[in-house]
């Protein structure tokens, strides 16, 4: 993702008021210099919900969530940070510049056109379909062949591509769009130096097409549907489907093709998502009220389409794929997948040659009811794949199977659900349990005790957890709120003082970091440095909290002064561990003389000024 100027990020939230971010979600209601309403995170009868615009922040009281208008927009619009500053930028007119090493110029003028001409083109293939004679038999394709109505096809902006070779480019030459943009937008065929709008020749020609839309909802690309309007002449005349390539505006292995649709329905009582095959699969999802439903690009699962998903924290992810071979295959593969992105995946079995379509067609959503009692998950999918259909398996037979399951266990990082699914496919096999976990870890152990012992995770220190104290969050309190103090504080510290796995820790390095080499001076310089979600829930805690401050300089001085005795108690007990375990008289008297120092050292006064 490019990088946004933090003058750009600092001008919206200067510019932009919170409530007006705010109020679209919640009904805020004035109380005294701030806003308060029900929280847009949980139910609740009682307002905890509270807006400062003064100071650019939120608090949620019922769940501990805190940020400024760009966490808020993360929050209940399941976005990334880049993606919530261009959704506000966009919604209050703000031009974004990007820092160097991010997109030039030239680059953010040709995405902007990109998505000028893929809406473009979203409108004029959808009028198209609804109003040319050339689409009448596409129109009874939709409705007759299909089962979909009109009024489907305008909520999702179905649209006709005419079979004309250059209708499309001409069009665009109409409404001046650039060369550049018609070269880099994946919907014309023509050379690369060609400046020419009649020798643009169009991508898709006689198809049905269904736009593609980003996690914003901007369309980004076009998958299109073969007619008995496509052309004979076309290259891609025997394709049943074409999509767009990839371009600056779509990676086709990086968007789930709905879940700008589906992400809005996924709420407290429709957590899972529905995984389908194809696009017109979710449409028809969509048009029985299975709003939840998304699809790949017409391509392989992807892990970072499964990120996606993960992103927003379903329950489960139900899969609904054709009742043949092919979609049982496709199953298969999705299972190691799904166990490495830690999702919770559920397989709705259809009947042998069925598919989605038909069914939610002739049942609707009733019929995804009645695939839930019989779902399984993937260990159990795999299990039943494995097996002879028509008998009872072999000894060979089971064992292979449990080779195979434990194969699969190790895209699962958790020991109990490994344990878990050990036990299930035993049951399944008819197997001892115990039997079949001491094979797994007997299998384990011959497979990968060289690479266990070669990659060893490090384990953090618990003795280290002492420094995990008040003081620290406290420190970093009193240098947001006393700025001058910043740089005295950076010049005594030792960071070894402060514990970096924590948040606070973390981010209190970082700006006495900066504090150091002179780079911050003020809050408002402070701030341009929160560049996470949990950078920005600090922030947001810190300006909501309000500490009992009579002498700022002694409250720092003693927040140092806990830092510092933390951290030699943690060398002096990580020294007496080490004493329990020396190898020789010598070492273990090493030791103990310098735990005594230490222990002087923690008994002596300690004097800072600032």
């Amino acid at each position: 993702m490019p990088r946004v100027a933090h003058s750009s990020i600092e001008a919206i939230k200067h510019q932009v008021n919170l409530v007006d971010v705010v109020s679209p979600y919640v009904q805020l209601k004035r109380a005294g210099g701030s806003w308060k309403g029900l929280s847009p995170f949980t139910q609740e009868n009682t307002p905890s919900f509270y807006v400062h615009p003064d100071r650019g922040f939120y608090k949620c009281f019922s769940t501990g969530e805190g940020g400024d208008l760009f966490t808020f927009i993360m929050k209940v619009e399941n976005l990334e940070f880049i993606e919530a500053v261009e959704f506000i930028a966009k919604k209050f007119n703000h031009n974004l510049e990007y820092e160097a090493g991010g997109p030039s110029r030239d680059d953010v003028s040709l995405r902007k056109q990109l998505f000028e001409l893929h809406e473009l083109a979203t409108n004029w293939f959808h009028h198209q379909f609804l109003k040319s004679k050339e689409a009448a038999p596409v129109r009874n394709y939709w409705t007759k062949k299909r089962g979909f109505s009109i009024e489907n096809a305008t909520e999702f902006k179905i649209g006709y591509a005419p079979a004309a070779i250059d209708s499309l480019a001409l069009l665009c030459k109409e409404r001046e769009i650039s060369l550049t943009a018609m070269h880099r937008s994946g919907l014309f065929f023509a050379y690369e130096n060609e400046r020419d709008h009649r020798r643009f020749k169009s991508r898709f020609r006689g198809r049905l097409i269904i736009p593609i839309r980003d996690v914003q909802g901007r369309v980004v690309a076009f998958t299109a549907r073969q007619l008995d309007q496509t052309p004979q002449n076309d290259p891609a005349r025997d394709a049943k489907y074409i999509n767009s390539p990839e371009t600056p505006i779509f990676h086709k292995g990086r968007i789930l093709f709905g879940l700008d649709h589906a992400r809005t329905h996924l709420k407290d009582n429709n957590d899972h998502f529905l995984l389908v095959e194809g696009q017109l699969d979710a449409i028809r999802c969509w048009t029985v009220g299975l709003h939840t439903a998304v699809a790949p690009q017409g391509t392989a699962l992807t892990d970072e389409q499964l990120t996606l998903m993960r992103r927003y924290d379903p329950k489960q992810v139900e899969c609904l794929l054709d009742g043949d071979s092919a979609g049982r295959k496709a199953a298969l593969r999705y299972v190691p997948l799904a166990l490495k992105a830690g999702l919770d995946f559920r397989f709705l079995l259809l009947p042998e040659n069925a598919d989605p379509d038909n069914l939610l067609r002739e049942h609707g959503a009733d019929a995804i009811h009645s695939l839930r009692t019989e779902a399984c998950d993937g260990i159990e999918l795999a299990i039943a794949e494995y097996l002879p259909k028509d008998r009872k398996p072999s000894t060979h037979e089971k064992t292979t199977t449990l080779r195979n399951v434990f194969d699969l266990l190790q895209y699962v990082s958790s020991e109990v659900a490994r344990e878990d699914y050990i036990q299930a496919a035993a049951r399944r096999l008819n197997v001892d349990p115990l039997a079949a976990l001491r094979d797994y870890k007997l299998s384990r152990k011959n497979s990968t005790q060289k690479r266990l012992l070669d990659n060893a995770p490090t384990h953090k220190d618990s003795t280290k957890d002492a420094l995990l104290t008040q003081a620290t969050w406290e420190l970093l309190w009193l240098i947001f709120h006393f700025p001058e103090n910043g740089l005295t504080v950076s010049q005594i510290i030792d960071y070894d003082w402060i514990n970096t796995n924590s948040q606070t820790g973390a981010l209190l390095v970082r700006i006495l970091a900066e504090f150091r080499e002179g780079l911050v001076a003020d809050t408002k310089s402070m701030e341009q440095l929160m560049v996470s979600t949990l950078d920005r829930q600090t922030l947001a805690d810190i300006h909501m909290r309000d500490l009992e401050v009579e002498s700022p300089k002694d409250q720092i001085i003693a927040c140092l002064k806990t830092l510092y005795r933390n951290h030699l108690l943690v060398k002096k007990n990580s020294l007496e561990q080490k004493i329990t375990n020396a190898d020789s008289d010598k070492t273990e008297i090493e030791l103990m003389q310098k735990v005594k120092n230490l222990r002087t050292k923690i008994a002596q006064p300690i004097n800072f000024k600032l």
